[in-house]
């Protein structure tokens, strides 16, 4: 993938990232009603995954599918191709969703390692839908400033994450800008598309 896309998605999922490293020693589940427990225990559970698999400060392929196993990695990875999807035929679609998976577990093992703990509160439950819900965090690493960190949760089968805001920006909606811009550089080619995010 080039450079400049490359690293511009690393930065924003390291910040992503940093909302996972650990929870304050009060559960977030008390600030949910019952309603929207679900939404809150995702993310916790995201959490309690991402600070096991940090002990030896690396994440395995095993720790990285354990965490992306809280993601709605098909829809994410659907929203991320924009109107593209409707375009592409059935081995295209399952192609690219499996390129995608891969794409994300390289980016959680690059950018995941090495980070310390931390402190993360729950300091909002606004909910979008009967099954949509935004869980807003204050994380604050240790020795910076807090800063707020968004988790768009939704309800299908089971409570799994769709998007995560940090520094204002939604990730999913800026991986599917860089998207655009790749398949528009590469005059919609979808196989370019699916060998860089394999690479």
């Amino acid at each position: 993938m080039p450079a400049s896309i490359q690293s511009r998605t690393g930065k924003l999922l390291s910040a992503c990232l940093l909302g996972m490293i650990t929870f304050a020693s009060t559960s977030a589940l008390a600030h949910a009603s019952e309603e929207n427990s679900g939404a809150v225990q995702v993310v916790d559970e995201a959490a309690d995954r991402t600070i096991s698999a940090l002990d030896d400060k690396t994440v395995s392929d095993a720790e990285a599918d354990s965490i992306l196993e809280l993601v709605a990695l098909d829809r994410v990875a659907q929203f991320a191709l924009g109107n593209t999807w409707a375009e592409l035929n059935d081995a295209q679609k399952t192609g690219y969703v499996e390129a995608f998976q891969v794409y994300a577990k390289n980016q959680l093992k690059a950018h995941l390692g090495g980070f310390s703990g931390g402190e993360l509160n729950v300091t909002d439950i606004a909910k979008r839908g009967g099954s949509d819900v935004i869980v807003s965090t204050q994380v604050t690493p240790e020795g910076e400033m807090p800063q707020t960190i968004s988790w768009r949760v939704i309800q299908d089968g089971s409570w799994k994450v769709v998007d995560i805001q940090v520094q204002d920006v939604w990730f999913a909606i800026e991986q599917r800008a860089q998207f655009e811009a790749i398949l528009d550089q590469n005059n919609g080619d979808i196989d370019d598309l699916i060998t860089q995010l394999k690479s």
